[in-house]
Order: structure tokens, then C-alpha cells, then sequence
């Protein structure tokens, strides 16, 4: 989520941060026209517009099956294939929103995670009374994190999902690792993170209309590697492609999908089943974690942060606003 990538050195925590600001590939999905360099496209072609013509369908590309899914459809599923975080600290960004254990705030009775009769999940941030804050570590905001208990390596993996538009929401569709460290100084222990979709309101630094992507490796982050942020370089065609890249979004209110393809090859973010993102594997043959670390099982996270580092402080007018999940599908060969 965000790029919580972050480690301790002699107690101080460092974070790992990418916003509109930050250099980026970008692509104009019109024209399939781009070129290598800070906010400006490049692709080695059009990406294409995904197998499925059917947003509801998704945009799973040919040759790839469904191995898991949750359509949120099934209390019994939600708690059997997810677990809940909890807590109020501990997040990385100085966030503002006390995470409530199995999606439900015992002292109000309120749920920051429920399904719906339209077989959806809400995951919903509320801001709380004062007299409840004695239950949030002092925090005025109550909210959900969710990880699946399954974890995998190598897919296609999509969500198809409505964003709230309240100033200082920040929702994330993302993947941290199974097993092992999340973000650590030696490179042949580091840990990594996938992030599929964040998207923060937080005007004028982040418009409401840009949703980001990103592969974050010790050698490719800025605070990996001692700052050297060395991108992943095409191993063939020597080109550069940020670990971090993001595209405008129309109407995120909406109904969209957000998928990932990720391969030992390359990983690659779609929107609505055009391709966005791209980096490739700089060494395709070798075991290189700092460079490489996505060939191990990384487990799918949801979650609806409020404030903090990134998503900035929410108005004083707010009260409540919904992330909306109609479902979340593994795909593999």
C-alpha cells in the first residue's frame, strides 16, 4: 500500500514514497505513442485492450484460469480466506485511522467491512466521536486492512472496484510477501511490495484522477540501495522503466478494473484492460532478490487507508466514505 517499503536503521523508520511528482513512463493509450524519459510515454507497443469485451467479465488475457476468486458473496468466505489487522500504530506513514479487527468497531457496533445485498464488499472509513478514541489508541478515524490467507506466485490477478472521492481517503489493491522480510538493508534478504492500485485524494499535491502502480524492489526504490534508484533496465533494449508509473482515471467513482499480469519475464498494470504499467526482469537469468524479488508467493491485501504521509488530512466536514469491491479473481497458467 502507498510504498510502505520501509526499514528500521539505529530506530528510525524510512519510508519509501511515490507521487505525481516522481519521474514516470508515460503512456497515452489514444495514439500507443511514448518515449523513454521523466513524464513522458514509452511501451514497446500498444498493449492491447484485454480478451474480454465485458468490464463485469473482467480482462483476463487468453491462457490464463481461475484458481481463486472471492465474488463477496459469502460471510463464510470472507472470514475463512481473510484476516483482519488491527491497531492504530505500526502503519509506516503517520496514517490517521485505527484498523478494527474482523472488520467491526466493538464500541459503536459500526462495520468498516460488510457485505452488501448487491454481493459487494464495502470497506467503509468513518470518523468517530471523541469519546471513542480511548479504543483507537487516540485515533479519530476507524477503518479496514485485510490480507488473504492464501498466497501465490505468478498470475493474472484483477479487481474490479469503486474508489471514494472524500479528501484523505487513500484505498490500495496490493500484494506484500508470504513468507520472509518486507524491507530490509541486505540485499540478500529483501523483501518487496506490489503495489496494483493506490489512489490517494490529497488536492493539489495528487489530483482525484491519477491511480498509481508499482513494483518495489531494494535496487529499484530510491531508499533501497543506498538512494541509487536504478529503476529496471530491459536487459535487451537498455531501457529504464520506473518502478513506479501512473495514468489518469476517469470518473473513479465508477465501476473498474484493475488488474495486474505478473511473470518471472515482466510485470505488467492495466486499467480497464489497457496496460499502463510495465517493468521488466533486468537479469531473466539469475536469483537476484535485490533486484528481482517478485518469483516467491506474495499474499493480496485490502485496504482504505485515511491521512496520513501521502493522504493528507481529510476536511473537517467528513464523516464517512465507502471503497467498494465487487470482487477479487486469481488467474494462473
Amino acid at each position: 500500500m502507498k510504498h510502505l517499503l520501509f526499514f528500521i536503521l539505529s530506530g528510525c523508520l524510512i519510508l519509501a514514497s511515490c507521487s505525481g511528482k516522481d519521474p514516470v513512463y508515460w503512456y497515452n493509450p489514444e495514439t500507443g505513442t511514448g518515449s523513454a524519459g521523466s513524464n513522458v510515454p514509452y511501451y514497446p507497443e500498444k498493449p492491447g485492450s484485454g480478451s474480454s469485451t465485458n468490464p463485469t467479465d473482467g480482462y483476463a488475457p487468453a491462457g490464463y484460469n481461475l484458481v481463486w476468486s472471492d465474488e463477496f458473496t459469502s460471510a463464510t468466505q470472507l472470514y475463512s480466506d481473510w484476516y483482519f489487522e488491527s491497531g492504530g500504530t505500526g502503519w509506516g506513514n503517520g496514517e490517521l485511522q485505527y484498523y478494527c479487527p474482523a472488520g467491526t468497531f466493538d464500541a459503536t457496533g459500526q462495520k468498516t467491512a460488510a457485505l452488501t445485498s448487491d454481493g459487494t464488499l464495502k470497506i467503509t472509513a468513518y470518523k468517530i466521536a471523541d469519546q471513542y478514541k480511548a479504543y483507537t489508541n487516540g485515533k479519530s478515524y476507524i477503518s479496514t486492512r485485510m490480507n488473504t490467507n492464501k498466497g501465490w506466485m505468478h498470475g493474472y490477478i484483477e479487481m474490479r472496484a469503486k474508489l471514494p472521492l472524500s479528501k484523505g481517503m487513500w484505498p490500495a489493491f496490493w500484494m506484500l510477501l508470504k513468507d520472509g522480510p518486507y524491507w530490509v538493508l541486505d540485499p540478500s534478504k529483501t523483501g518487496a511490495e506490489i503495489d496494483i492500485m493506490e489512489y490517494v485524494v490529497n488536492p493539489p499535491d495528487n489530483p482525484k484522477d491519477v491511480i498509481y502502480f508499482s513494483a518495489h524492489s531494494y535496487n529499484a526504490t530510491p531508499e533501497g540501495a543506498e538512494g541509487k534508484n536504478s529503476g529496471y533496465v530491459d536487459p535487451q533494449t537498455h531501457v529504464k522503466y520506473a518502478y513506479c508509473q501512473w495514468v489518469k482515471i476517469n470518473k473513479p467513482e465508477e465501476w473498474h478494473c484493475y488488474g495486474m499480469e505478473w511473470t518471472h519475464e515482466f510485470i505488467r498494470g492495466l486499467l480497464d484492460g489497457v496496460e499502463y504499467f510495465y517493468v521488466p526482469n533486468p537479469k531473466p537469468n539469475e536469483v537476484d532478490l535485490a533486484t528481482w524479488p517478485f518469483d516467491q508467493v506474495f499474499n493480496l491485501k485490502l485496504n482504505l487507508a485515511v491521512g496520513g504521509s501521502w493522504g493528507g488530512e481529510p476536511a473537517a466536514t467528513f464523516t464517512e466514505d465507502s471503497y467498494e469491491i465487487d470482487w477479487v479473481r486469481v488467474f494462473q497458467k
